[in-house]
């Protein structure tokens, strides 16, 4: 790892590399040709000259038999562990009812969600269980999954056959920004959809971001970062290949941040990639972090507490609890906010799923006991037909 301090780190950190061009112009393609500019991209991109882009009945039943032995047992069980924790996360209408109005506050599955699997590096099987069984606890009627054709010009038989085990049975073989384009506009072969989710490396979430109000987007998930904090506490063996395990993603961060100079000495020898900064305080630290909002952030300290309220995706704290648990198995999603987004935004959960809603049912009396001053906040807005929407009632 590189010793760095906060202002380099900063400026490495803000560099942006301009893709948006790029971008925009396979998303236009994609809006006006559809299905032609996809195999067009298909075969320019992935070197695979496509004669259809959904998965036939008879690829999912062929798939089926990769699904066995420990990957089967790991799916039941992960998919047990994530559908319990975000069973308890389910949110509840209310009602408010006065004498003169009623209010209710509703929430509703979103109908039509389309699941981007990233593929280029592996089958992410843990991918597909973190995000379609959210939308399935809430009730989304309609699941589409894309994924690119990396596995001998398809998409890998264990993507094909954990989604058909999760009953979602529509997944076409696109990767990259044909992908989210085509789940954005529809095409002759793939739905539009309503919102969109799901992990990419930074073309894919360029191309989120350049569609958000096209079409939902679940959050900025691009690619992984993890930061490491330790006072000295922690095993050096365990630190060092938590930190080389964010590496194996690629443009993967990782970074690690301690008060303890020795250790970090230690560490930028024994790990290649990565940054490692050199702080003072637990204060400095937390700067740095809240900074950084990272994606993943793990915590060996004697005082654990001062981090729970840090801006990151997702907290790991102690020597047992490494992000790599998160990845797969402890029950939250996986797919979490990157990029700094995390100062604002969530990972995914079953609140990505649904759209709240009011209705509102005023009786006569109502506007007669409030209708003066709403009518006189209309007029100081200067909305003079929303005045008389009200003063209309109130003759």
């Amino acid at each position: 790892m590189e010793k760095i301090d906060f202002e380099n780190l900063k400026k490495i950190i803000e560099k942006k590399e301009d893709i948006e061009k790029d971008v925009r112009e396979i998303i236009e393609k994609v809006r006006e040709e559809k299905d032609k500019a996809i195999f067009y991209y298909t075969e320019k991109f992935d070197r695979v000259k496509l004669k259809k882009l959904k998965i036939t009945t008879k690829e999912i039943q062929e798939s089926r038999k990769y699904l066995k032995g420990e990957i089967f047992d790991y799916i039941k069980k992960a998919g047990k562990r994530i559908e319990k924790y975000h069973k308890r996360q389910l949110p509840k209408d209310f009602k408010i009812k006065e004498k003169d109005i009623e209010i209710e506050f509703r929430y509703s599955p979103i109908e039509k969600v389309g699941i981007y699997i990233p593929g280029g590096q592996a089958p992410l099987v843990s991918t597909i269980l973190m995000t379609v069984i959210p939308a399935k606890i809430v009730g989304v009627k309609e699941i589409y999954i894309c994924s690119p054709p990396s596995y001998n010009g398809s998409i890998h038989p264990l993507i094909i056959a954990t989604s058909d085990y999760l009953k979602v049975k529509n997944i076409f073989s696109i990767g990259g920004v044909c992908a989210i384009s085509a789940f954005a506009f529809g095409t002759e072969t793939v739905p539009k959809v309503d919102l969109i989710c799901g992990p990419g490396n930074k073309y894919v979430n360029c191309a989120k971001k350049l569609l958000y109000g096209e079409v939902g987007i679940d959050l900025s998930a691009g690619p992984s970062e993890l930061v490491i904090f330790s006072d000295g506490s922690g095993k050096v063996d365990f630190i060092e290949y938590d930190l080389k395990a964010q590496t194996e993603h690629t443009d993967g961060l990782g970074i690690f941040i301690t008060t303890d100079q020795k250790l970090g000495n230690l560490l930028s020898q024994k790990v290649e990639n990565g940054y490692c900064i050199i702080v003072k305080d637990e204060k400095e630290a937390i700067e740095i972090i809240n900074y950084l909002a990272p994606e993943h952030l793990q915590i060996f300290s004697k005082k654990p507490h001062l981090f729970k309220n840090c801006k990151a995706g997702a907290i790991f704290i102690g020597d047992y609890s490494p992000a790599t648990i998160g990845d797969y198995f402890a029950g939250p999603s996986h797919v979490l906010p990157t990029s700094k987004t995390a100062r604002f935004s969530s990972g995914i959960s079953v609140l990505t799923f649904l759209r709240s809603y009011a209705i509102v049912k005023c009786k006569e009396k109502f506007i007669k006991k409030y209708g003066k001053q709403i009518e006189k906040i209309a007029e100081i807005e200067g909305l003079l037909n929303h005045k008389y929407s009200i003063k209309i009632r109130n003759l």
